[in-house]
C-alpha cells in the first residue's frame, strides 16, 4: 500500500507545488483590483508558459498561442452578437475593411458616430473579441459606434493595419448618410495598439485638407512611442502586473509590428539599445521627456532614463525610418498643431502610461484642446476586461467622463 501510494502523493505534491508556482503572483502595491490583476498574470503567465513550449519544439508560434486564447477562450464566433430591445448590431464592408456597426435604438438618426480601434498590440483581439465593450460604449452613450477588423502583424506589419484603419475611417466620412451617420460628428477611438492606430488616422486625417474635421479622438491608455523603453512609466511598473503587459512583452508587440521579431532585435528594443546614441540626442528624445508627465510621475525615473551614451547603430539605422514615422509612433510628429481635441485616458500602474501622458502635454503644447484622465490605481486594460471577468473598479466612471465628453464635442 504505501508503495503505490507514496508516487501518487509525490505526484500530487509536485502537482501543487507548480501549481501554487503558478498561481502566487505579487501584485503592486496601490493597484486597486487585485483580484482582476492576478487573473490577468496568471493568464499571461499560462499562456507565456504553452507559448514558450509550442515555440520551442516548432508546433506554433507564441502569438499563435495568444490568438488561440483570445480566440477560443476569451470568447468568439465570429459572428455579429444579436440584436437586443437596446442595440443592434451590422457587419459591413467598407472599401474591403470589414467592419461592425453598433446602433443603440434610441440613437437619433443620423448619429453621432465614433469610429473604434481595437487593441491587442497589433497582434491579436478583433471586432467580435471587442463585441461587449464597443455594446457598452454605444449603449451607455446613444451613439453610433463603428469598429475595425483591420489585418493583424506579424503577418500584416505596418504600414498595413494602420493603412487599413485609415480607409474605413475615409469610408465612413464619404458615405456618412448611407449608414445613418452625421458626417459632421464623427470621432474616432481605440485602446493599447488601438489607441496608436487612432491617433495615427486622427493625424493623418487632420493633413488632408478635403476631408471633415473629427469632433475628437478618444485615446485609451495608447501606444504612442517605439523610441524609449526607459520612460518612468516603464521604469516603475514593468513588475506591477507580473508576466502581462511589461518592458518585454511591448518591445515584442512593437517589433512584431514591425515584422523584426527576432531575439536580438526585441533584447535590443527593451534594453533601449535600439537608437544610437546620435538619436538619443537628437530633437526626438524631447518628444519623450519624462518632463512631460507630472512631477508626481517624474520621482518613477532613474539615471538610465537620463543616460543618452549608449546604443547599437547598426540596429538603430535599419529601424529609424520606422519609429520616427508618426504615423507608425504619433509622439514623434514634430508638429501636432490641428490635430483633433483629445480625451486621454491612462492607467496609473501602466507602463504605458506615459505614452498617453506625454502625448497629452504635446497636443497641449501645440494648442490642441485635450481632457486627461489617469485612472489611479489601475492597470492597463481596465476597460476591456469588463468583457471577461468582473467590471475593474474605475470602468463604469471612466466610460461617464467619456460619455460627458462626448456629448459637449458633438454639439
Amino acid at each position: 500500500m504505501y508503495c503505490c501510494t507514496l508516487p501518487f502523493l509525490l505526484g500530487v505534491a509536485v502537482a501543487f507545488a507548480g501549481l501554487s508556482y503558478i498561481m502566487y503572483i505579487p501584485i503592486k502595491e496601490g493597484i486597486v483590483d487585485t483580484f482582476q490583476a492576478r487573473t490577468v498574470a496568471i493568464s499571461a503567465r499560462l499562456i507565456g508558459i504553452v507559448g514558450g513550449v509550442t515555440e520551442g519544439l516548432g508546433i506554433a508560434k507564441h502569438v499563435t498561442m495568444i490568438r488561440l486564447f483570445a480566440t477560443h477562450l476569451v470568447v468568439s464566433d465570429n459572428k455579429q452578437p444579436p440584436d437586443t430591445d437596446q442595440l443592434k448590431v451590422e457587419d459591413y464592408t467598407f472599401d474591403d475593411i470589414p467592419v461592425r456597426l453598433y446602433r443603440p435604438t434610441n440613437a437619433s438618426d443620423p448619429s453621432p458616430t465614433v469610429i473604434y480601434i481595437h487593441g491587442g498590440g497589433w497582434t491579436i483581439f478583433s471586432v467580435d473579441t471587442y463585441d461587449d465593450v464597443v455594446s457598452e460604449f454605444a449603449v451607455r452613450s446613444g451613439y453610433v459606434f463603428i469598429s475595425i477588423e483591420y489585418p493583424l502583424a506579424p503577418d500584416n506589419p505596418f504600414p498595413i493595419p494602420f493603412e487599413a484603419c485609415l480607409k474605413a475611417a475615409l469610408y465612413v466620412f464619404t458615405h456618412a448618410q448611407t449608414y445613418g451617420v452625421d458626417p459632421r460628428k464623427i470621432a474616432i477611438a481605440g485602446d493599447s495598439a488601438g489607441g496608436n492606430l487612432a491617433a495615427a488616422v486622427a493625424l493623418k486625417l487632420s493633413e488632408l485638407k478635403d476631408v471633415p474635421k473629427l469632433s475628437f479622438q478618444w485615446l485609451i491608455y495608447p501606444a504612442t512611442q517605439a523610441f524609449s523603453f526607459k520612460t518612468p512609466s516603464y521604469i516603475a511598473n514593468d513588475d506591477a502586473v507580473p508576466y502581462f503587459l511589461q518592458r518585454e512583452s511591448m518591445a515584442g508587440y512593437w517589433c512584431y509590428y514591425m515584422d523584426v521579431n527576432t531575439p536580438t532585435m526585441t533584447k535590443a528594443f527593451r534594453n533601449n539599445n535600439h537608437t544610437s546614441r546620435k538619436l538619443k540626442q537628437s530633437v526626438y528624445a524631447s518628444y519623450v521627456d519624462a518632463k512631460l508627465v507630472s512631477t508626481k510621475y517624474q520621482g518613477d525615473s532613474s539615471e538610465e532614463t537620463q543616460n543618452s551614451d549608449y546604443g547599437d547603430d547598426e540596429i538603430s539605422n535599419q529601424i529609424e525610418k520606422v519609429i520616427l514615422n508618426p504615423y507608425f509612433a504619433p509622439l514623434m510628429a514634430p508638429d501636432l498643431s490641428g490635430v483633433a481635441p483629445a480625451f486621454v485616458v491612462t492607467a496609473e500602474f501602466d507602463v504605458l502610461r506615459d505614452d498617453g501622458l506625454m502625448y497629452a502635454q504635446r497636443l497641449k503644447d501645440a494648442g490642441v484642446d485635450v481632457v486627461v484622465y489617469n485612472s489611479l490605481g489601475s492597470i492597463h486594460g481596465f476597460l476591456f476586461w469588463g468583457g471577461v471577468m468582473p467590471k475593474y473598479a474605475d470602468t463604469d466612471d471612466t466610460i461617464d467622463m467619456f460619455v460627458k465628453y462626448a456629448k459637449r464635442q458633438f454639439q
